[in-house]
């Protein structure tokens, strides 16, 4: 498992499946906006849940004052810690800003996060803000709070990282990449006719997710150079969740079938159908072809959907 490091910001990873991805990385003015806009989604939920107490204070009053206050600064501790965990764990890495932005937070081995990273990474953002800078930088006459984040420990460790890790990053083994600035594979259509015939028996609403689209093209690009003994293997411990999830046949061909899910993935409707109808008039032409030569004036016609007029 290793990752190469190269001079246009993208990072190459080889899981231990040997799949190799390239992935772009996102720095540090590339993350930024991402975290501004999940700054303003917490901020304003928080507001929303103070204006909601201040409307329910006839309520609340009767209960405590200290209870409104319990509630507003554990509702302000949620979602300051917990916002990012929360959706990173459930969405595969990404928050809200950081899928306007088209980001995703993964491994540094290439597979998605779990729950421990996420957290881990979250929890050591306050590592990352740095010496905090005194609100009397602003006003003289302020108490001398040290309030205001600076992120310099954050834009450090982004400078001296090779992968624009901060802090979290690098304890959690973590890594931001750019999913918008992927390159558009190339389209490699698969030249065994079976293939064609195994799309039909994928349902039709199952959706291949980006990491499995991923998956699916580095497969296609290495296969050819792959040992026959060692495509079985790769092919099988990909194809064998699938084939399970959408309950066909354990025995159905591992490298054949990853083949039918890419076709059905990148290959164009019309291009699937063009080689389906190319299959068809084979396969009949070949029919044709297989008849003796004193029966093909009685053969049926391309057109026809039985017995000629000609025949009995």
């Amino acid at each position: 498992m290793h990752s190469e490091k190269k001079i246009d910001c993208s990072v190459r990873v080889v899981t231990p499946e040997n799949i190799e991805f390239e992935y772009a990385l996102a720095g540090p003015f590339h993350r930024l906006p991402a975290f501004l806009c999940d700054l303003v989604i917490r901020i304003v939920i928080i507001l929303g849940i103070g204006i909601a107490l201040t409307a329910a204070s006839p309520i609340t009053s009767m209960l405590s004052t200290a209870f409104g206050t319990v509630v507003g600064l554990l509702c302000y501790f949620f979602f300051s810690w917990f916002y990012g965990i929360v959706f990173e764990t459930r969405f595969n890495g990404r928050t809200p800003g950081k899928m306007l932005f088209q980001l995703r937070v993964i491994s540094a081995d290439g597979r998605p996060i779990n729950g421990i990273q996420a957290a881990l990474r979250n929890f050591l953002r306050v590592v990352d803000l740095g010496v905090p800078l005194s609100i009397q930088f602003f006003s003289v006459d302020a108490p001398p709070m040290y309030l205001i984040p600076t992120y310099s420990i954050g834009f450090v460790a982004f400078y001296l990282s090779p992968q624009f890790q901060r802090i979290g990053d690098l304890a959690a083994g973590t890594i931001v990449v750019a999913e918008n600035q992927s390159h558009k594979p190339l389209i490699r259509r698969p030249d065994d006719d079976r293939v064609y015939a195994l799309i039909e028996l994928i349902p039709p609403s199952f959706a291949v997710t980006n990491s499995m689209a991923r998956t699916l093209g580095q497969f296609m690009e290495t296969r050819g150079r792959l040992h026959p003994r060692r495509r079985s293997e790769v092919a099988r411990h990909l194809s064998a969740p699938i084939l399970k999830h959408l309950g066909l046949p354990q025995d159905t061909g591992p490298d054949l079938f990853l083949c039918a899910l890419y076709a059905r993935t990148f290959m164009s409707q019309e291009d699937l159908s063009k080689h389906w109808e190319s299959q068809q008039k084979q396969a009949t032409q070949t029919e044709k072809d297989s008849i003796p030569p004193e029966f093909s004036s009685v053969a049926p016609s391309d057109d026809s959907f039985g017995p000629t007029s000609g025949m009995p």
